[in-house]
């Protein structure tokens, strides 16, 4: 699953550091909270059309991972 586990063990967020749930070529999805998991089930969906979307997770908006979204964009 894209959406890790919640660790047993103490553990930290990076504050201002988006992650990619999942990789793809074609478009980005940026989504946070709810919309992360709207997000991959319309990656979902567009994969069955050949379609592989990257989806994003900022994890927090301010700050926010401006340099991962403007890079992922750039290559889908």
């Amino acid at each position: 699953s894209p959406i890790s586990e919640v660790p047993e063990e103490d553990y930290t967020v990076p504050i201002g550091e988006g992650i990619i749930r999942r990789p793809g070529k074609d478009v980005t999805i940026v989504g946070n909270l709810l919309m992360l998991y709207r997000a991959l089930g319309a990656a979902e969906t567009l994969a069955q059309r050949g379609i592989e979307a990257e989806v994003i997770d900022p994890r927090t908006l301010v700050p926010l991972d401006k340099q991962l979204i403007i890079e992922s964009v750039q290559k889908t």
